[in-house]
Formats: C-alpha cells, sequence, structure tokens
C-alpha cells in the first residue's frame, strides 16, 4: 500500500473516504496532493465492492486552493514542465467525475480557485451553509482553465462566466441555486448529513447508481431523437431483465428489503 502523507483513505465496506490532510496550510493543493488524489481514486474505483466514495477536510477549510509555495516554484519552470502538471490537475478531475462510484463532495469553510474543480468533477456536493468559494485565479492575472469544462456543466455559461470574471465570493446559497451545490446543512453537521446521505443512497440498486451515471453521461452529448430513443429503450429494457432489477421488483411486490440493502 502506497504511504500517503497528504490525504487520509478510510474504507468501511462499500464506502470509501478521502480526507484532505493538510490543515495547516488550509489544505492548499500541491503535486503530491494532486498525485496521491489520483492514485487512490483510481485505486478505489478498480474496487468493485467501492459504491460511494465522499471527499471531505480535516480542519476548518475545505481547501485554499493551489498551494502558494507550489505556485512560486511554477514561477522558474518552463512552459512544457507546467504544462504537464497541468495534465495531472486535469486528469484529477476527470478521475473523480468517471468513477463508477457515487462521488460525494462534503465541504465548509473557504473553497478557493482549483479546488472548486474537485466540488465540480464530483456527482453530489454538500456543503454547510456557512461555507463559500471564489474562483480568484484572475486576481492573480491566471484563469481558472483546467475546472472550468465542469463547473461550466454544472453552472451553465452565464453564472459561470460571471463568477469566474469576478473572482468574487460567492455564499454557499448561491452556490446551491447555481447547481454547484446540491444540499446545504447547517454549520457543524455535516458528517451527520452526510451519513444520513450515504444510507439513503445505499439502499438503492448498486449496479442502478451506476447505470444513473451512464445514462446521464451519455444523454449529455446524444443529440439525435431516434439515437436517443433507442438508447433509453434498450437500458431500460436490460435493466428490467437483469438480475438486480428483478430482485428490486420483487421485494417490493414482497414488501421487504431487497438483498443489496441486507448485505451492506
Amino acid at each position: 500500500m502506497k504511504k500517503l502523507h497528504t490525504i487520509i483513505v478510510r474504507k468501511s465496506g462499500p464506502v470509501a473516504t478521502l480526507l484532505l490532510n493538510r490543515p495547516q496550510v488550509k489544505n492548499a493543493m500541491d503535486l503530491q496532493m494532486i498525485r496521491e488524489m489520483t492514485f487512490s481514486f483510481t485505486k478505489l474505483n478498480r474496487e468493485k465492492d467501492t459504491r460511494i466514495i465522499r471527499l471531505s477536510s480535516e480542519g476548518t477549510n475545505f481547501s485554499a486552493g493551489a498551494d502558494l509555495n507550489w505556485m512560486r516554484a511554477g514561477m522558474a519552470q518552463g512552459k512544457e514542465q507546467l504544462l504537464k502538471e497541468s495534465l495531472e490537475l486535469a486528469g484529477l478531475f476527470r478521475t473523480i467525475r468517471e468513477s463508477s462510484a457515487v462521488t460525494i463532495a462534503t465541504v465548509k469553510g473557504r473553497i478557493m480557485g482549483g479546488a472548486i474543480g474537485l466540488l465540480a468533477a464530483a456527482d453530489l456536493v454538500l456543503a454547510e451553509r456557512s461555507s463559500s468559494l471564489a474562483f480568484s485565479e484572475v486576481k492573480l492575472g491566471l484563469i481558472p482553465a483546467t475546472i472550468a469544462p465542469h463547473v461550466l456543466r454544472k453552472a451553465g455559461y452565464s453564472r459561470t462566466l460571471e463568477w469566474m470574471l469576478t473572482g468574487r465570493t460567492i455564499p454557499a446559497s448561491e452556490a446551491l441555486d447555481g447547481g454547484l451545490f446540491h444540499r446545504l446543512c447547517e454549520t457543524g453537521s455535516l458528517d451527520q448529513t452526510a451519513d444520513h446521505l450515504i444510507s439513503d443512497l445505499l439502499s438503492n440498486g448498486p449496479l442502478a447508481l451506476a447505470g444513473v451515471k451512464d445514462l446521464i453521461a451519455n444523454l449529455e452529448w446524444r443529440t439525435d431523437p431516434a439515437q436517443v430513443d433507442q438508447y433509453s429503450a434498450e437500458l431500460i429494457a436490460a435493466f428490467r431483465v437483469s438480475r438486480e432489477g428483478q430482485e428490486g421488483m420483487n421485494a417490493f411486490f414482497e414488501k421487504r428489503k431487497p438483498d443489496w440493502i441486507e448485505t451492506t
């Protein structure tokens, strides 16, 4: 097992938790953290029993974005090396987005710059009402390039443009309205609320959860109505005859819990 220095990984049954663990620098992201997160997500994605991956943090803030020491070191690097590191960051976001597990980001405090990409790449985001975020790159003469595709998918063109142009502080309620956050909870109740959400998700069919993720990802790029009809019809037919689909329907009519609940 690879020794991790910037994150903590815990596994309990079908649920894995990744904790950003650099509270002394407000969980700022450096290249080591990016690589350790990519390694850990990739490893968990290969474990077929992993159904949910929760991304959270130690300390009072989710993440201050890019580590300033890492950014300072980049000033002396050439474009080729900077491109390589930027591709590693983009790869982390894609690894999170394409995970077959349901990914949940649970956040508190401040979320700055590149760290917002972690939220945008996750399936669901649960945040404390007191949390806030800012696309602070423009304040440094930079742009939020690697996170933009993921934020754009969730928040849309107009809102994403305004957020990234101004670099202003965005309260949790606005992030919720904009589709970047999905649920808010009171300060101090993040873990309890996350446990309830995870419990609800575990009551759903494991293959159905993964199937919903594939369904939405595929529908996002399909534009031909006939192709959409054919694809969606084939998919629901396949799930209706699947073992999980049959078990779920039988359990409903027999007024019992399906076997995936009994075994978790």
